[in-house]
């Protein structure tokens, strides 16, 4: 009985040897057979990645360029974000209508909805491209609403006319009827009016209580942060070389005129009070040819509270000139836009605060008004 238990116990023991070997064989070839699979799979995506490549090759080299952009008095970065290329010309075109630098609507869009990808109400109730609050869309004499300027939903805040009537910043600027804060032409070109009316003649964009702080008054995380973003999207050409270059000698702006108002403080004639004029006053009929003191660079071209039409030629040189109190319809340049001293760039109107047909004339050296007379020889026949 002990042998025939002892054989019963080993006899199991050595049949179950082959039938492990067996297992792990099958293991070990069915292993195999997955690496050769993985191993085919990944050479057929190096193949395709290669072939992909060398496709991305031909074509780059015997595609045409894209074509240059014109960027006015800006050349657009390289660094410039892909998602804004086709806002591109819109802010230019925003820029070039209000004499609003492009770069800072870019980087407004930028800030405030990364280029339309996110459009969503803020927590404020601020809409659109731009991020409006309802008010400052339709106007502020609207009555109704948030203290912040939210509106119900029910109020129409797109009819241009009624934008009008309450004196708004919405702008139909594709024409078809709708002032929309959604649609980015609208949009934009309201930022650019919004910008455009909050700034004056030589101030910084970017300073304590200028145009953009008035966009959004926190200095720190905003407006310093839209200076960023739109230094790094272009790079501002403004002593243009060859002849946009200014001399440093001036012209008389018009020609045969005669000063009818001298710079200093003086009785306003609408105002009926005494104030800074910060310029000359050179008297002429209407239509008069107005021409650039010297060569330069337009920076703007614009509607500004007062002076009518305005345009503002920066000479490179540390010098810019002024002219005010065109009419838009005489106006022969834009922002961005070359001049030679000389060449003729509006025509004498009597638009804004203006009691007769005439320019108004100012100087600004590095930054600060001077007496126009200190550079420009003006003969005592012109004198009034």
């Amino acid at each position: 009985m002990e042998v025939s238990t002892k054989s019963a116990v080993r006899s199991p023991t050595f049949i179950s040897i082959p039938r492990r070997t067996a297992k792990a064989t099958r293991k070990s070839s069915q292993s195999w057979k997955a690496a050769l699979l993985f191993l085919l799979i990944a050479g057929f995506f190096f193949i395709l990645f290669i072939f992909m490549l060398f496709g991305t090759v031909l074509i780059g080299l015997f595609s045409e360029p894209p074509a240059q952009i014109d960027a006015g008095q800006w050349e657009v970065a390289t660094g410039f974000p892909q998602a804004a290329q086709k806002y591109l010309p819109i802010y230019q075109e925003a820029g070039r209508k209000y004499g609003v630098p492009w770069p800072i609507l870019a980087a407004i869009h930028k800030i405030e909805t990364d280029f339309g990808r996110n459009l969503s109400v803020s927590s404020v109730g601020a809409r659109g491209h731009m991020q409006f609050m309802d008010k400052t869309w339709l106007g502020w004499s609207f009555s109704g609403g948030t203290r912040l300027g939210d509106l119900p939903d029910h109020v129409n805040i797109t009819d241009p006319d009624r934008i009008e009537e309450y004196g708004g910043y919405g702008v139909d600027a594709d024409g078809d009827g709708r002032a929309d804060p959604y649609n980015p032409v609208d949009a934009i070109h309201a930022t650019a009016k919004y910008l455009a009316a909050n700034h004056k003649p030589g101030d910084d964009w970017f300073k304590r209580g200028g145009a953009v702080w008035q966009y959004n008054h926190d200095y720190e995380n905003y407006v310093l942060k839209v200076k960023q973003y739109a230094e790094a999207f272009a790079r501002p050409v403004l002593s243009a070389a060859g002849s946009a270059a200014g001399s440093g000698q001036f012209l008389w702006p018009v020609p045969g005129g005669k000063v009818t108002s001298s710079f200093g403080y003086r009785f306003h004639p609408l105002k009926k009070v005494y104030r800074m004029h910060e310029g000359i006053d050179i008297g002429k009929e209407l239509g008069a040819p107005i021409l650039a003191s010297d060569s330069g660079v337009v920076i703007e071209s614009r509607k500004a509270e007062g002076y009518g039409w305005m345009i503002v030629i920066d000479h490179g040189n540390g010098y810019q000139t002024l002219y005010a109190h065109m009419e838009e319809k005489d106006v022969q340049v834009h922002a961005g836009q070359k001049v030679k001293k000389g060449q003729m760039i509006a025509r004498v109107g009597s638009n804004g605060w203006s009691t007769g047909p005439h320019l108004h004339f100012e100087i600004r050296r590095n930054g600060q008004i001077i007496n126009p007379e200190q550079v420009v020889k003006v003969h005592e026949t012109l004198r009034k």
